[in-house]
């Protein structure tokens, strides 16, 4: 399968992230799995250092200044131009385990949509203390429905442009909006009929503290590729 991931960043580092982890240590968590050539940049509103990083990581990057949703749908019209299997869209706040393309096919032999964050608020907050999943067992372990995710996210070409005018619907993604309704997009599309999955146990994680997937020390990990990038 050949993959186009979109990594997208700026100068706002997710909301509660841990000390000395930054897009810097997610990147490298991609390169774990992906090649550079595979790999798009966007730094959208970005200091001149965080730019200089990346044009020296020999990966394509565009520099832009449009704001959350507004990069977002940036780099929807930019996979329009891309010619490859499988899109990755992953937020700058997001770090890897190795082996993603194994897990990303995996789990798009099963769902049109997949996010390998294993949320943990699925499993605490009370609107969910109802929720039932469909659990699947696949060639890498176990997935489950989701009734949405965050907006780090891989589907196939075909799924991405037969539902291409809900992803970038301004219902969900407006210029003024802080960011993208992603809970409300990913609603949308399974109402469509489109599925979503996530695995268990997650292999990426969404950086905020408080809010890691489980049964992974994501902190010594990202800590271990920071010194092994010499970060």
């Amino acid at each position: 399968m050949r993959y186009k991931v979109f990594f997208r960043t700026s100068k706002k580092f997710g909301k509660n992230t841990p000390p000395g982890i930054d897009d810097r240590t997610t990147f490298n968590s991609l390169l774990l799995s992906f090649d550079k050539s595979e790999i798009i940049v966007i730094c959208d509103n970005c200091t001149d250092d965080q730019i200089d990083f990346f044009k020296k990581q020999e990966v394509e990057v565009y520099v832009t200044q449009l704001g959350n949703c507004l990069s977002y749908i940036y780099q929807l019209e930019l996979a329009t131009q891309s010619d490859v299997d499988i899109f990755y869209f992953v937020e700058s706040d997001h770090l890897h385990l190795p082996n993603q393309k194994d897990y990303l096919n995996d789990g798009l032999n099963i769902f049109d949509i997949v996010s390998l964050y294993d949320h943990p608020d699925k499993y605490y907050l009370p609107q969910y203390r109802d929720l039932r999943s469909n659990i699947y067992l696949s060639n890498y372990g176990y997935w489950r429905t989701v009734p949405s995710t965050v907006m780090t996210f891989a589907l196939k070409r075909e799924t991405f442009y037969k539902c291409y005018n809900i992803l970038s619907s301004d219902e969900f993604v407006k210029k003024e909006y802080h960011c993208p309704y992603d809970h409300l997009l990913f609603l949308r599309l399974q109402e469509l009929g489109y599925s979503l999955g996530t695995p268990l146990t997650g292999k990426s994680t969404h950086l905020d503290i408080g809010g890691h997937s489980p049964h992974v020390n994501w902190i010594d990990f990202a800590y271990k590729i920071n010194k092994d990038c010499n970060l």
